[in-house]
């Protein structure tokens, strides 16, 4: 009998904490998705300065191409870019403690090499709170082909 109540007693009280922890996800992973987007923004203004904060000096990027990439390759990549456009679409972000990980498709329209391309891809960011502030530490982009 003490090892039911015992039992009852858990279950109780991590039920009483459970909503509260889920407002914490929800809030974090709202953060996370508008800090996505502003990327998508930085990228289409060619904002380096804008993107900076967003990425850990230890990112590691694989782009379209498969190339891996570092934080200056990518802060560079934005200043040079021809993109015009970025929407993201059906992105999630899951949250898993000072983990959350971002799915989603992003449509990128622009110009290369004097031609209009538009692009779709599947991306997969993995973002850590480093001192109370989010950060992309791992980022990985695959062409959908259709």
């Amino acid at each position: 009998m003490k090892t039911v109540s015992l039992v009852l007693l858990v279950i109780c009280t991590v039920s009483l904490f459970a909503p509260g922890q889920e407002g914490v996800n929800s809030d974090a992973a709202s953060k996370i998705i508008a800090l996505e987007n502003a990327w998508n923004t930085a990228l289409q203004l060619r904002d380096m300065k804008a993107v900076d904060p967003l990425l850990d000096n230890a990112l590691v990027f694989i782009d379209l191409k498969g190339r891996l990439m570092r934080k200056a390759d990518v802060l560079a990549d934005v200043k040079s870019s021809s993109v015009q456009q970025t929407v993201s679409e059906g992105m999630t972000a899951q949250m898993h403690g000072s983990v959350a990980i971002v799915t989603g498709v992003l449509r990128t329209k622009g110009v290369e090499d004097g031609k209009p391309f538009l692009r779709r891809s599947r991306y997969i960011d993995t973002w850590v709170s480093k001192s109370g502030k989010w950060v992309c530490v791992a980022s990985q982009a695959t062409p959908i082909v259709h």
